[in-house]
């Protein structure tokens, strides 16, 4: 696979005396070096700095944006004149041109071609099969045992994203399917805040990370490539997204042999919604499962929900909507703890955003990590209180106080389909299991790509009467 290229306008010279405030640069390299190895503490540094703040990183020009304002004015005003940009540059040698990936006019014309797919009525069929694979797993679980939560959550969305997306349900191929990915992950975190250039330079070397990442991605393209041309061949139409997103067409396109995703397209949008799909929920699981063992009250009362409405028969999706604290459970799982911690553009032209004008050139990031804790918009932003999320409090909060899918025309389209398969593994899964945390085990976070907890999640399990 070659690896995408993207024309990036030029790093901008600005009169850095105009800039908003920021933390203090070093000379010459400014806070390049934090920037690449310690994201997450440079930006919530900046966050005290104000709602525009200036993190000096030379020679890219780096701004914090800090308030549900001016998040809004970049994702939805200007949303024509941003872009992904060199951010997920890195992405791109993984993902290719998918949905995450892509700018305008591939990514509208590859959203409208896959919206359809994503329907409320396309993504019930999957409920079944989510619920069959939380059963199938739990029921391989010990009275009294101590697991990693973290990867057991990533072993069951695995299975579930490779039958739901590629219609296999072979072990030995799941397992390496998600091997592949890992490292490519791996790959992402390490790679993906350097600049274009400093990466390829890094590629370039033949170092055994590298070598891994390139196996990898060959295997993954090697299995995707294959799946498409079975598919092609025997002119079956399964259930799986893969052969929904064969037979889409583009209406719109000028020439009959631009109206079907080419191979390539397929690719990288198999690929993208299979990261998209596996990691995001299964960190999402796996920080609601912490705050569950650690709130022993709330499980309490989530498990009176649960017997209440299923008693012991298995959810379906038609219960999800009698499941309202299992709801704000996870809504407030994904405030503390957003799978996805930061979401970045790249401005294309000159935009202004509250009030200062912003050069083409500038990367622009908005950590849901940080708005979601602002005691501006949450009281008591670092208590898990999933009583907060009433009717009347997501009336009065600004739409970008609380996204953790994101927003705009680039909403994370596998939202419907995240929130069916979280709701549906907690309720199959709470039903039977209580979950206990040590406490002399310190959690603390892994920023990577996704919001992992650094070393795992160890939790005890015991079966509920």
């Amino acid at each position: 696979m070659t690896t995408p290229t993207v024309a990036y306008p030029p790093n901008p010279v600005v009169d850095r005396s105009t800039l908003p405030p920021g933390p203090p640069e070093w000379p010459i390299v400014g806070q390049s070096f934090r920037y690449m190895t310690d994201f997450l503490g440079l930006a919530r540094e900046s966050a005290g700095y104000g709602d525009l703040v200036t993190m000096s990183t030379k020679p890219i020009l780096a701004y914090l944006v800090n308030h549900p304002d001016l998040i809004e004015e970049l994702f939805v005003t200007n949303h024509r004149s941003v872009g992904r940009g060199w951010t997920t540059a890195a992405w791109q040698d993984l993902l290719g041109l998918g949905l995450v990936t892509s700018d305008d006019p591939l990514h509208l014309r590859q959203r409208r071609l896959m919206q359809p797919q994503f329907n409320h009525r396309r993504i019930a069929g999957y409920a079944e099969v989510m619920t069959d694979f939380a059963r199938s797993h739990e029921n391989r679980w010990q009275d009294g045992a101590r697991v990693d939560m973290a990867r057991e959550m990533g072993e069951l969305t695995l299975h579930i994203v490779v039958r739901t997306l590629m219609g296999l349900d072979l072990p030995d191929a799941v397992r390496r399917i998600g091997a592949a990915f890992e490292i490519g992950n791996e790959y992402l975190t390490k790679r993906g805040n350097f600049p274009p250039r400093l990466r390829r330079l890094a590629n370039g070397l033949p170092l055994p990370f590298t070598v891994r990442f390139r196996r990898g991605r060959a295997f993954l393209d090697e299995t995707v490539y294959g799946l498409i041309d079975q598919r092609r061949r025997s002119g079956l139409e399964g259930d799986d997204l893969l052969s929904l997103l064969l037979n889409v067409r583009d209406e719109e396109a000028a020439n009959p042999e631009d109206a079907v995703m080419t191979d390539v397209q397929l690719r990288d949008e198999v690929i993208t919604l299979f990261a998209a799909g596996h990691e995001t929920t299964a960190v999402a699981l796996t920080w609601t499962w912490y705050l569950l063992a650690t709130h022993p009250d709330i499980q309490a009362r989530f498990h009176a929900e649960l017997d209440d409405v299923l008693g012991r028969r298995d959810p379906t999706l038609e219960d999800l909507s009698n499941l309202p604290f299992t709801e704000r459970i996870l809504t407030e799982s994904m405030r503390l703890y957003p799978p996805i911690w930061s979401t970045g553009r790249m401005t294309f032209q000159p935009i202004t955003l509250g009030g200062r004008d912003i050069p083409a050139g500038a990367a622009l990031s908005a950590p849901q990590l940080i708005i979601h804790r602002d005691p501006r918009w949450f009281d008591d932003p670092l208590e898990f209180r999933p009583d907060r999320w009433t009717p009347e409090f997501r009336a009065g909060l600004h739409r970008f106080a609380y996204y953790p899918f994101g927003g705009g025309p680039r909403l994370c389209i596998g939202e419907g389909f995240a929130w069916m398969e979280a709701m549906l593994v907690l309720a199959t899964m709470g039903q039977r299991w209580t979950v206990r945390h040590d406490p002399r085990h310190t959690v603390e976070l892994h920023p990577l790509i996704s919001l992992r907890p650094r070393g795992g999640m160890p939790l005890s399990l015991e079966r509920r009467n």
